[in-house]
């Protein structure tokens, strides 16, 4: 991120009397700061003036989004008083009981889970040797649609790939008691925690103007930490974790939520997904209000969301990404829903858009991507869309809506359970047949 340029010298509201509520002398002593900053960059008055406009209209531009964020998530939080939520481990993915259940099911050799079991046992075995690879220093991530995607890619990659295996391995150790699955996860957590210092801005200063200027770094904290999360969340269950160990954990977090805590303004999987992270981040955190907002958030989200047949508008507009895109959204949604009814919340995944749209609607919208990509393209505008290779590559997004609905619709595009580590497109939702058949 560039410097932040100090306002020049100018007056925009003259000394009338409708200014002197800011005080006798406001603007000069403003000047009388950052004069000496303006004056070592030598810039002439005019540049200085326009530096000083556009800084101005940033300002106003955050202020509007202020406003319009605090409107509209005050007018969804008092739709519903907030269930009164009891903190209890694990309780994201998995809580106990479902973790209980897989391992009856398996013992029983169950056709679906047993398989899906066995799968996640292999991989959790094959990540012993790993050693960590954190990131030192502090998380600065460059668009992905700028000259520094491949730094994008890279880190991305870096940050995904060691907070999915910390999730694997706690989930094998919580499935099977294998301790070296315990330590090695959190191995993983705590090298992150004493490596990554804090999130800063990967975009310049004055991409404010297309609200570019924090680069990805928002984006990919909210599709990589809830793996860190729901490792934390399945080793404090097992009492893998002493209470000094998740003080400093908690600590390590709170940054990145606070840099996340403003609900992003244009609704499309960047909410989604910002949604997922703030709920897991809140009940590591065991705090109501910030779980209560993110519901909120996730509310305001999928009312613009949604058109009435169920597409995602903001993801047709991906041109030949639509359908990767969607697909995104769709399981930052799904995961939303999950976790806020494990919490107590209920009519979500019944929620309404201003269309008439609902996530149920959206899932089936989707499958007519998955039946047929090309005749999809009607939807969008490009003559061509990316899709996967096979119908059932991304089946992993409908364990969770089938284990709602039961709907058979989605079965033809789940051929290839068991869904486990790293599927294609996947982001968290990691060994989703595993966590979700059969509920």
């Amino acid at each position: 991120m560039g410097p932040i340029l100090p306002v020049p010298r100018i007056d925009p509201w003259p000394h009338h009397s409708h200014n002197q509520t800011r005080g006798p002398g406001f603007n000069d002593k403003v000047a009388s700061v950052l004069k000496p900053a303006l004056d070592k960059m030598n810039l002439s008055p005019r540049l200085q003036r326009l530096l000083g406009l556009a800084l101005l209209l940033a300002l106003l531009l955050a202020a509007v989004q202020l406003v319009f964020g605090l409107v509209v998530v005050g007018r969804e939080f008092s739709a519903a008083p907030p269930p009164k939520i009891t903190w209890s481990s694990p309780n994201l993915l998995v809580d106990r009981a479902r973790l209980d259940a897989i391992k009856a099911a398996v013992q029983k050799n169950d056709p679906v889970l047993t398989p899906a079991f066995q799968d996640l046992v292999r991989t959790a075995e094959g990540m012993l040797a790993d050693a960590p690879n954190p990131i030192l220093g502090d998380l600065m991530v460059p668009g992905f649609y700028t000259a520094g995607r491949e730094t994008q890619q890279r880190i991305t990659r870096q940050l995904r790939t060691d907070a999915r295996k910390s999730h694997a391995l706690a989930l094998a150790h919580a499935l099977t008691g294998r301790a070296e699955f315990a330590d090695k996860s959190r191995a993983i957590l705590f090298a992150w925690m004493n490596s990554l210092k804090r999130p800063v801005n990967g975009g310049h200063w004055w991409e404010v103007f297309w609200l570019g200027h924090r680069g990805d770094t928002p984006l990919v904290i909210s599709y990589s930490f809830p793996a860190f999360l729901y490792a934390f969340d399945l080793l404090k269950g097992e009492n893998m974790l002493r209470p000094v160990e998740m003080d400093a954990f908690r600590a390590w977090l709170r940054p990145y939520v606070d840099y996340l805590s403003g609900e992003v303004l244009y609704k499309n999987n960047h909410h989604n997904w910002q949604v997922v992270f703030l709920l897991c981040a809140a009940h590591v955190l065991e705090d109501p209000a910030l779980f209560d907002r993110a519901v909120g958030y996730y509310r305001n989200g999928l009312r613009g969301q949604i058109r009435g047949d169920g597409a995602l508008p903001r993801e047709l507009w991906r041109k030949e990404k639509c359908g990767t895109y969607t697909l995104m959204a769709l399981e930052g949604m799904v995961q939303a829903v999950h976790i806020a009814e494990q919490h107590g919340y209920d009519r979500l995944r019944t929620l309404r858009s201003n269309k008439g749209g609902t996530l149920e609607k959206a899932l089936d919208f989707y499958l007519q991507y998955l039946k047929d990509p090309a005749a999809w393209a009607k939807h969008t505008n490009a003559p061509k869309l990316n899709a996967p290779n096979d119908p059932s590559d991304w089946g992993y997004v409908f364990e969770v809506p089938y284990a709602w609905w039961r709907n058979p619709d989605y079965l033809p595009y789940m051929q290839k359970r068991p869904y486990g580590y790293a599927v294609e497109r996947c982001y968290t939702l990691d060994f989703a047949t595993l966590l979700f058949a059969g509920r």
